[in-house]
């Protein structure tokens, strides 16, 4: 693992590819360190809850990757309507509504899609 600390914004900013080959990085390093707490050789027993918070950061970034792609494709599939966040969420059978929120927060800020009305958004129009 790298010194400094793996942030959800410097995950975010490299390529799918790397932060995979990252992932795997360290899972081995975690069942490394788990060996070592076995034999009572580790030094750092705090790194092993640091390499579990980076890997959870990992998989988290890239479950909010794979739900945008859906909403981004349900939207381009319906272009033209609006929808609410449950209706969204029912549509992709989503059960995690504020990890949906999160992931629709996020494409708002990207200029993705627009906020229509109160409750409903939308697929921006170019």
């Amino acid at each position: 693992m790298r010194k400094q600390k793996l942030t959800a914004k410097a995950l975010r900013s490299l390529p799918r590819e790397e932060r995979l080959k990252l992932l795997e990085q360290l899972r081995s390093e975690l069942l490394k360190l788990r060996t070592q707490k076995e034999r009572g050789a580790l030094e750092n027993p705090g790194k092993i809850r640091a390499v579990r918070r980076a890997i959870a950061r990992i998989l988290t970034i890239e479950n909010e990757e794979t739900l945008r792609e859906k909403v981004l494709k349900l939207l381009e599939e319906k272009r033209g309507r609006a929808f609410t966040l449950e209706e969204i969420a029912k549509m992709l059978n989503e059960r995690r509504i504020n990890f949906l929120r999160h992931v629709i927060w996020r494409l708002q800020l990207e200029g993705k899609i627009t906020k229509v009305g109160l409750r409903k958004f939308m697929l921006k129009t170019q």
